[in-house]
Order: C-alpha cells, then structure tokens, then sequence
C-alpha cells in the first residue's frame, strides 16, 4: 500500500495514545467556535450560520420573533402584529394573503374550552350546544368566562342560566378580541415561556455552528496539511490520524443529530404560544356571563349557543325476512360536524325543527306586473313568477303536518331506542351519551327499528331495465312519519343495494325493493315502425309502433309478475295518440298516472310469454317531425 502523497499528508501522530487527549482539545474548541467561526464562515465556501438555520428546520424566523418578544407587545387582536405574522410564515409585508393578493385567514389553534359541555341538539344545518362551568362568586358583581368556543358561534343566540348555588345573570357579552386588550397575567405567563423556548433554540443554533465548525476544522486542517520537503508520514501514523478523524466525525454528526431533534421540538412548542400572543381568538371565542351574588359561595353557570358547521340526516336498512315475509327497517341518524370542538360523551339529540327560519311574520307588498324599475326589462312571466310565493317541499310538508300515530295494522314489533318527543318538529332522544369529532367525519347513531308484516310481489319496467325486482308492500305504521333518506337493503345478511326514499306518513303504503329475481328474463324490443301520409294533399302523417316483451320463467315454480310500461300522451290539439292493439287485452287501469299501462302476468315453470303493445300517433306533416321520430322508439 502506497502512502498518500505530500498534498494530503495527514499530521504526524507519534502513537494512538493521543486520541483521547485530542478529542478533548477538540471539545474543547467549542468553547472558543464563536471567535473561531467569523475566520472559517466562509472556508470553502460554507456558511455555518445559514446552514445551522436549515438543520434546525424551523417554520419561522428565530431572530424576528426574538426581537419581537423583546419589544412590547401590540395590544390588539387579529392581524395586530404583521412582522410576527411574517416571522412565522402566515402573512407577507401587507399583513393577511400572499403577493397574488389572495386572503389568508389569521392562524388558530384547536380549541382550549374551559367549561364541560352537557347536552347537544343537531338541527338540519347547526347546532345547539349547552356548556356548564363551576365558580367560585364574591357578594356582589362580577364575572364569569367561557374560553375556547367555536369561532363559527352565533353570538345572537346566546342564552345563560345559573343551574346551581345562589345568582343572577346580569348579562351575556362574546367579546370579540378587536380593540384594547389588557396584558393579563395569562399573556404574561404565555410569552415567558415562549422567551425561554427562543433562548434555548439560540443556544442549539450556537451549538450546531460550532459542531459545524469543527468538521470544517478536522477537513480543512487536519487532513491537509502540506509539509513541503517532509518525508512522508508513516503507514501506522496515518491510520491512527484517518481512525481519529473518522470517531471524531461521528460524534460530531451524533450530536448534530440531537441538537437537531432538540430544536425541532422546542420548534413546536413555541409555535402554538407565538399564535396566542398574536391572535387572542386563536383556541376560540370567549363569551363573558355577568353575575350578580347576594353572598358569596359556588355556582354552577350554563350557556348555551347555537353553532354553524353540523347538521344530520336520516338513513334506513331493510331487511327481509323471506321465510316470514317481514321487513325490519332500522333507522339511523347520520351526524356530521366540523365546528372545530370535538362532543365527547354528551347527551345528543336529533331536531327536524328549522331554526334559520325568520323569527317574524313577513309584510305583503303589492305585486305589480309592470317594467322593472332597476332593470328595464319588461316581462310578464317574470312577474308572474315573482308573485308565486313559497311552496313547501311536500316532504317537509309531511313531517310538519303529522302527528305521531297509535294505529298498530302491519306492525309486527318496534323497539325504538331513541326518544321521541313532538308533534310538529319532531326530536329524537339519543341514547347514552355519543362522541362526535370536529372534524367533518361521519358518525352514524342507531335510533331503532320496526317490522312489519309486507306482501312481496315481482314488479318490472322493461322499457328502463331488463331485469324483474322483488318488491315488499306494507302499511308503514312508525311513530312518527319516515323523513326522505337513503335507505340500504338486505335479504338476511346479504347487501343487495341502495336507493332512496321519500316521505312516508303512518298510514300510507310503503314500497321497497330487496334486489332482482334471476329466475325471470326479460326483454322488450321494437317490432316495427311504420309511417304513413294521410289525407289531401298528405298534410298529416302516422307513425304505428309495435313493441313485444318477452318473459321467460326458470324458475321451479310459478311466478306473478307486475310489468309496466307506458304511451306518449300529448298535449298539442293537432297531436293525436292512439292505443291500436295489447296482447293481453286485461290491462290494468291508467291509475299510475296519464299514459301508463299495467299488466299482470302468470307465469309456470318454464313457460314464456309475450306482450304486444300497438300505438299511433298522428301529427302534422312537418319534416322536421318526420326526421324526429325515427329517433324516439
């Protein structure tokens, strides 16, 4: 093995029994990095200060907020301190947004409440939310605060109580962090600790230069070492001078490891107290409650406020029971909230009230069908239209109208677990108590089922799909009415799909389908389409249509079938449409509405049968319609 040439000598050692001495000469170094940095900042180019900076990988800049810590603090709320707000990368020179100009809203934190919250009430698109807190009062004035609420609370909406101990409620304020803020013993506490966290992350970045220096020392000095005319170390001296440098260089990096770790943590602990220092409402609003005491002593204060950001839904699962011919229907409550405070354990309940509703009755104006004086645009259906009113959805209609039933027909059991209560909006009582995140996530609360004795038949609608599905009929019979949801159906424990139902009041005829019967084909094709000019001068013309639907039953026993389909019905005087011809003739009547035609067949084992379906329809002789209708069937 040749020895390294003169250009990298590395420095004579006389024996390995200096290493241990050296490396505490090098420790030793540290102690003097800051005089010897300003000489070696630029060696080769590096930068340790900068460097140092990366390694620690802060979301922010150490020197700004220390100098901001240093100076007085603004009192003011939101977007007070822009130069706090850019030392931790929230906000550009202009305060809130980015150089597109686009808004960015203040830095918050996850909510810090000071009070335990009792009872929630879901509605439709917000919450009510009850808290409760214990305080010690002095006879006399004073006052309580709630801390940590959601910033999307409806300040109008709030109410407070004393539940226990002797008081009064004087007043209900959301202090809403803008103007004077006073420097409390909070905030002073706050920005001690985060003074400290600056000066400890100031000393690892001081560390981690001077780790830094030293490498650049063993590389620049100790392995390059030129000694002119010397004679070449020995083999022995420069293993012992690579072995040193190499333990020296993993114990720098070791350390620089564990400065690192160091001030990414002390990182994230200061963060969170800088966002509080600068914006008052960062872990939420506060609602301040007056009170009055005659004496002094303990009470219990409640406050309640209605928040945006949760609503719920109903969901169904039925179940049929193809030996007994019963469906079990579940209901389901589906709630979802991102208010930003988690409910853990607390007593829900699910309202189909509607509390944005105005709390006035409305004044009637008069209803002119003229120019719009704004616009200058005249039209008399605008106006017309302008005039309609409000028309409810039928389904709120429904559950509006209602009132609970006692009628039992076709109710086989009920085991409702979840309270019922109202005759109007109706609210249910959720069991137990429930835990539902903050965060948009989906919490499905089971609120009991019912079954009912259904008849089950076989229904199909060959012009839409060719498959025949199996169909449960019963008279629903809940305690209060079905709201429109989504509802899954299952045959035992099998999935069989998914679909929707409307509103359903007690008493009313309720249809599911539980899947299809593959034991049935079923076809439906167009036969022929024949076109004829008819009259003087062939001014009106006819198209005939004849459509087939073919049934075949593999099953080993009889089945009935319910088809559907349907004629065009027209509206236009000098349209006409006409049934020509159906094979069966027994057609049911058109109660399913204008234009729709039922059959009911029986089919064997094995048997195939046929339903022809002739129609016509006379029209103008208009070619534009004539080119038209070879594409309608």
């Amino acid at each position: 093995m040749q020895p390294p040439s003169a250009r990298h000598r590395a420095l004579p050692l006389p024996s390995s029994s200096w290493l241990l001495p050296v490396l505490a000469v090098l420790a030793a170094l540290g102690a003097l990095a800051t005089l010897l940095i300003p000489k070696l900042a630029h060696a080769g180019g590096m930068d340790f200060a900068e460097e140092a900076e990366q390694r620690m990988k802060l979301s922010f800049d150490l020197d700004a907020v220390e100098s901001q810590l240093e100076a007085p603090m603004p009192a003011r709320a939101q977007a007070a301190n822009a130069a706090m707000l850019q030392a931790l990368g929230y906000a550009d020179e202009y305060g809130y947004g980015d150089q597109a100009g686009y808004y960015t809203p203040p830095p918050s934190l996850p909510l810090e409440p000071n009070s335990t919250m009792r009872a929630v009430t879901v509605f439709r698109d917000r919450a009510l939310v009850t808290r409760a807190m214990d305080a010690k009062v002095a006879k006399g004035t004073q006052s309580v605060t709630f801390e940590g609420l959601p910033l999307g609370l409806n300040g109008e909406s709030l109410e407070a109580s004393i539940l226990t101990g002797s008081a009064r409620i004087v007043g209900v304020e959301l202090t809403s962090g803008a103007g004077e803020v006073k420097e409390t013993e909070r905030i002073d506490s706050i920005r001690d600790e985060a003074r400290q966290l600056t000066e400890q992350l100031g000393q690892i970045r001081d560390r981690i230069e001077a780790l830094l220096m030293q490498r650049a020392y063993l590389r620049s000095t100790l392995l390059d070492t030129t000694t002119g005319d010397a004679p070449p170390p020995s083999l022995d001296t420069v293993k012992g001078t690579l072995t040193f440098v190499g333990e020296a260089e993993r114990g720098i990096a070791t350390q620089l490891r564990t400065e690192e770790e160091k001030a990414e943590e002390l990182g994230e602990e200061l963060q969170p107290l800088l966002i509080k220092l600068d914006n008052p409402l960062a872990t939420g609003n506060k609602v301040k409650v007056e009170l009055s005491a005659d004496a002094a002593g303990s009470v219990e204060v409640s406050l309640r406020y209605q928040v945006h950001g949760a609503s719920w839904w109903p969901a169904y699962n039925a179940r049929l029971d193809e030996k007994s011919g019963h469906v079990s229907l579940e209901y389901y409550g589906i709630v979802a909230q991102s208010t930003g405070e988690d409910w853990d354990e607390v007593q829900l309940q699910l309202s189909t009230a509607n509390p944005s509703a105005a709390g006035t009755l409305p004044a009637m104006t008069t209803w002119y069908l003229g120019r719009d004086a704004y616009y200058g645009d005249y039209s008399v259906v605008d106006n017309l239209m302008g005039g309609r009113g409000h028309y409810q959805d039928p389904a709120q209609a429904a559950v509006a109208a209602a009132a609970p039933t006692t009628g039992t027909e076709g109710l086989v059991q009920s085991e409702m677990t979840a309270g019922v209560r109202g005759s109007g909006a109706v609210v249910f009582d959720i069991p137990g108590e429930r835990t539902v995140a903050g965060d948009g996530s989906q919490q499905r609360l089971p609120m009991g089922s019912q079954t009912f004795a259904a008849t089950m038949e076989l229904a199909a609608v060959p012009k839409l799909v060719p498959e025949v599905y199996r169909q449960a009929r019963f008279e629903y019979q809940g305690q209060v009415p079905m709201l429109p949801g989504a509802v899954s159906t299952y045959t035992g424990g099998d999935f069989l799909g998914s679909g929707t139902v409307d509103s359903v009041l007690p008493g009313e005829e309720l249809q599911l389908s539980f899947g299809t019967d593959d034991n049935i084909e079923i076809h439906r094709q167009l036969v022929s389409r024949e076109q004829e000019h008819l009259g003087m001068g062939k001014k009106t013309v006819r198209w005939t249509f004849h459509f087939r639907i073919a049934l075949t039953n593999y099953a080993e026993n009889t089945r009935t079938v319910r088809i559907s389909d349907q004629l065009p019905v027209s509206e236009v005087d000098d349209v006409k449409v006409k049934l020509e011809e159906t094979t069966p003739v027994d057609l049911a009547e058109e109660s399913d509405g204008p234009g729709l035609l039922r059959w009911t067949v029986e089919l064997k084992p094995g048997q195939e049968q046929f339903i022809d379906l002739r129609f016509s329809v006379t029209a103008p002789n208009d070619a534009a319609a004539a080119n038209m209708a070879q594409y309608l069937f």
